[in-house]
């Protein structure tokens, strides 16, 4: 597999990541996350530690209607080492701007994320 084939297949965990986690759907989600990742990240004044179901469970508390487009969301890099690859995306949820960076391991012929390191860009959205 190329590198170009790699930031394909990559490209597109990130989309299934970006999308599941707008419309809490929660197999989108688990196909691209590994089921002992995690999301952490500050967040109202603590850290949030959440384990992939919790994270789920939060998506879907705050996920956009089937009808409504998803958020406008950019991959601002790709670095790929061997079987890893660190992804900085930038994405909205709940009306609010995240820098996401995410880890992910080339497992059993795929890609999928073990962690999310997430930053609260802005509290509003069109900032």
């Amino acid at each position: 597999m190329t590198d170009n084939d790699h930031f394909a297949t990559i490209a597109q965990t990130v989309e299934l990541y970006v999308e599941g986690m707008a419309r809490g759907d929660s197999r989108a989600l688990s196909q691209a996350f590994h089921p002992q990742a995690s999301s952490i990240g500050h967040f109202d004044g603590g850290l949030e530690w959440l384990n992939v179901e919790e994270f789920v469970a939060a998506c879907r508390t705050e996920a956009i209607g089937a009808d409504v487009p998803v958020p406008p969301w950019e991959i601002e890099s790709i670095e790929v080492f061997g079987d890893t690859a660190i992804v900085r995306v930038v994405n909205q949820m709940a009306g609010m701007r995240f820098r996401d960076n995410l880890s992910l391991l080339r497992h059993e012929g795929r890609w999928q994320i073990v962690a999310k390191i997430f930053f609260l860009l802005s509290e509003d959205a069109s900032a």
